[in-house]
């Protein structure tokens, strides 16, 4: 881990639940590290969303299930892939709420100032954890990336869900071009932490971050080309 992250992430207050932020590859076996070290600091009752991508939502639920039953958890996918599906009574009980990965604006969309997200935000305030991957960890940022028509790559600042306010994701960074890194930095409100591909970090109150994966998490310098 980039020593200089521990003077940019959150600080998760006392009382409330971790938060895991993996850069992608979710349900795969490069994510085995940053699950088990999630799932070692939280629970085995993991709820996953996948409203970041409805049309796959099949096929990534069976990945999800069986992924995280390997793992000797305890998973359930929650019937929300649309903005009307966000409902409060939708949350059952968890350790870990999941965001799974896939289109930026569509999770932002489904979950952005919902009565869902306020319950998930309440039960994180009183200790359950909040993850996510790839648009998943973005949205779980105060500032949080999107892509505009015809980007390959977010390149737009917009709001997240939060609650991480410190700062802001690069996902799937190993091999992203300089230039991008440069230029979403340069416009950036809050510091922003690159992570290679499999590479995941999990904050908790009083404790040092957590890194988890083969490859870098690390703070992109402003000006860096």
């Amino acid at each position: 881990m980039s020593a200089d992250l521990e003077g940019v992430v959150d600080q998760i207050p006392p009382g409330h639940g971790a938060i895991g932020l993996l850069s992608s590859d979710e349900f795969m076996p490069v994510a085995e590290p940053f699950d088990r070290a999630l799932l070692e600091v939280t629970g085995p009752r993991v709820a996953l969303i996948l409203a970041a991508h409805p049309p796959g939502a099949p096929h990534s639920a069976r990945l999800g299930l069986a992924h995280y039953r390997r793992l000797g958890a305890d998973p359930v996918i929650l019937d929300v892939l649309h903005r009307k599906d966000a409902r409060a009574e939708a949350l059952p009980a968890f350790d870990v709420l999941f965001l799974a990965g896939g289109d930026p604006n569509a999770l932002l969309t489904c979950l952005g100032d919902t009565p869902l997200w306020d319950e998930a935000l309440r039960r994180w305030a009183g200790g359950a954890s909040l993850a996510g991957s790839s648009a998943g960890a973005m949205a779980l940022c105060r500032h949080s990336l999107v892509p505009q028509p015809g980007d390959r790559r977010p390149t737009r600042w917009t709001n997240g869900l939060g609650p991480i306010e410190r700062f802001a994701l690069a996902v799937h960074a190993k091999g992203a071009p300089k230039q991008w890194l440069a230029a979403i930095t340069a416009e950036a409100p809050v510091p922003v932490v690159a992570l290679d591909d499999g590479v995941g970090l999990v904050l908790r109150a009083d404790a040092s971050v957590t890194a988890a994966g083969e490859g870098r998490a690390r703070v992109v310098e402003r000006g860096a080309s």
